[in-house]
């Protein structure tokens, strides 16, 4: 479990340093939480389900398989935790802030749904 914590928040560290830099609804490059939010999880996500793989599974699965179930799981938790960020924010908490409370959210769940669901270790066979 150390090493999924050190790979998620190094992931958050990521998607957390770009969703700033290209988020600010009055001034920044990007407006939308959205296209920000969606920008960073791709870098983000790149490195999380590559790190999950060989270093926190230490999966077996095929990358066809795996990266698929990841993906779908992947997109229905940015979509969740996106709307919360969007909720947040128009609720009028500092986008600084905001990034933090879908983490709290999708987190406990996304661990057991990596670790049983899409890179989950084959069973060892006893002789």
């Amino acid at each position: 479990m150390l090493r999924w914590a050190i790979v998620g928040v190094t992931t958050f560290i990521i998607d957390y340093s770009i969703f700033i830099t290209l988020f600010d609804a009055e001034d920044g490059p990007i407006r939308s939480v959205f296209i920000a939010n969606f920008i960073a999880a791709l870098f983000a996500t790149s490195f999380n389900y590559f790190m999950h793989h060989r270093w926190t599974f230490k999966s077996e699965e095929q990358h066809a398989r795996s990266t698929v179930k990841y993906l779908l799981t992947l997109l229905f938790w940015w979509f969740v935790g996106t709307t919360i960020l969007k909720a947040v924010i128009v609720a009028g908490l500092d986008p600084r802030l905001a990034k933090f409370v879908p983490v709290v959210v999708v987190t406990p769940f996304n661990y057991f749904v990596l670790n049983y669901l899409v890179f989950k270790r084959r069973p060892t066979r006893r002789p």
